[in-house]
């Protein structure tokens, strides 16, 4: 699962392209004993703290809002809609975000994002408390969130390298990372007894405070964070044709963000399909689908640090390889009826998902310069992310169709299919990482 920072939401799908993810292909001789730590960067610091919290956030709403949907429709189908309504804007915004995050302040922009995130989410408990019909705010305020998170995610992408420099990114990476998913522990668990103590809608609340709380960090930064040599004036759409062409014409980054666009369609729905299986056909409580979904989170995190050991060499056969892990346990999954045994299974989901993700972001920086990094990683997140609602919309109607146990099984072989398909791809075969 993919946090909604760079997932997707896979569990809030690239989920975990959805966690936050500082990407970089570049290793240095230097020791690391000659760079000043990381924790002594006060600016470093403040936006590690903040996107932590908001990591929890996101953790949170992956639960509760998917709950919310079915306790109030009952149906897959709506599920799905609401899902598209989340990943669209990824489509529609992906390429002239990117170009704009490499124009503007990034701080700026990702301090906006943010205010604008906090009061959308919180019409979703105002409206409970209010006695207002709750779906219609969900569907009125579900694509401007996406919007404002597509917009934050191109900032944010390129952001950190002005803060800790290039040498640091891959430390940077792993600390980012690691709270990222230490959200996903935390957050299903706790989101699960709130919605079983106080109801789905005000446990969103949670959420959109801690994009407040995001908002309150990136204030105490004080100095702009614009590129290096940010365009200013001249054609929005020519910088975004400079990003799409050095895609086009690098068979590497060409083929693995096919192969991630794929995936994630594939993967898109797992979290209401999940939410579908645990409650309507196990019958088993939000509590215990907070479990389940938190085994994801602890998967992720144990997998991002594993990661950091294992994405050497050869990252486009790490992607083959764990991509066919990843659709094994979902399949699996589907074969399961406790909690303790189906939050094993989303752990070593989890697991693997995160070393694909992280394999996939490494090969994917080390390949792109500095001043088109906004660009092409929102180039790259406009297929993964706004595909998306086709996976979320069809596993929407599956779920109404055949349930949740098929559905399960069916995502999971399809996932499992994609590494074959791209196995044909010398170019990904082979591609390897620095270091």
């Amino acid at each position: 699962m993919a946090g909604t920072h760079e997932t997707d939401t896979q569990t809030g799908a690239e989920s975990t392209e959805s966690l936050p993810v500082v990407e970089t292909g570049e290793r240095h001789a230097l020791g690391r004993q000659s760079l000043p730590s990381l924790w002594h960067n006060r600016e470093f610091t403040i936006v590690l703290l903040g996107q932590g919290v908001s990591a929890f956030g996101d953790a949170v709403n992956v639960t509760a809002l998917p709950l919310l949907v079915v306790l109030l429709t009952g149906s897959g189908t709506q599920m799905g809609v609401v899902g598209v309504l989340q990943t669209v804007p990824h489509l529609v915004l992906g390429l002239p975000a990117g170009a704009l995050a490499d124009r503007w302040d990034r701080r700026k922009v990702m301090l906006g994002c943010d205010l604008g995130r906090a009061l959308l989410t919180a019409l979703i408990p105002v409206s409970f408390w209010a006695g207002v019909p709750t779906m219609p705010v969900v569907y009125a305020v579900t694509a401007p969130i996406g919007a404002l998170t597509v917009l934050f995610l191109a900032a944010y992408t390129a952001v950190v390298p002005a803060l800790v420099g290039r040498r640091q990114l891959g430390q940077a990476n792993s600390y980012f990372q690691a709270l990222a998913s230490m959200g996903f522990v935390l957050g299903p668990g706790i989101a699960g007894v709130l919605v079983g103590w106080i109801g789905p809608g005000p446990t969103l609340a949670l959420d959109a405070l801690t994009f407040a709380v995001s908002a309150t960090t990136l204030g105490l930064i004080r100095r702009p964070l614009r590129a290096e040599a940010a365009p200013r004036g001249g054609s929005l759409w020519r910088e975004v044709g400079a990003g799409l062409a050095y895609i086009w014409h690098n068979r590497v980054l060409r083929a693995s963000i096919a192969f991630w666009s794929f995936v994630s369609v594939a993967i898109a729905p797992i979290v209401p399909v999940l939410t579908y299986y645990v409650t309507q056909d196990l019958r088993l409580s939000a509590s215990s689908l907070g479990i389940v979904i938190s085994g994801w989170g602890g998967g992720s995190l144990l997998g991002s640090l594993l990661a950091a050991r294992v994405t050497r060499g050869r990252l486009g056969l790490m992607m083959l390889c764990g991509n066919v892990a990843t659709g094994t346990l979902i399949f699996l999954h589907a074969f399961l009826s406790s909690v303790p045994a189906m939050a094993a299974a989303t752990a070593g989901i989890g697991i693997m998902d995160a070393v694909v993700l992280v394999s996939y972001l490494t090969l994917r920086s080390s390949t792109t310069p500095d001043s088109l990094l906004g660009r092409v990683s929102s180039s790259a997140r406009m297929l993964s992310f706004g595909l998306a609602p086709v996976g979320m919309l069809v596993g929407g109607v599956l779920l109404d169709a055949i349930g949740g146990a098929r559905t399960l099984m069916l995502i999971g072989a399809v996932v499992v299919l994609i590494s074959p398909l791209f196995a044909f791809s010398g170019s990904l075969r082979g591609a390897r990482g620095e270091g």
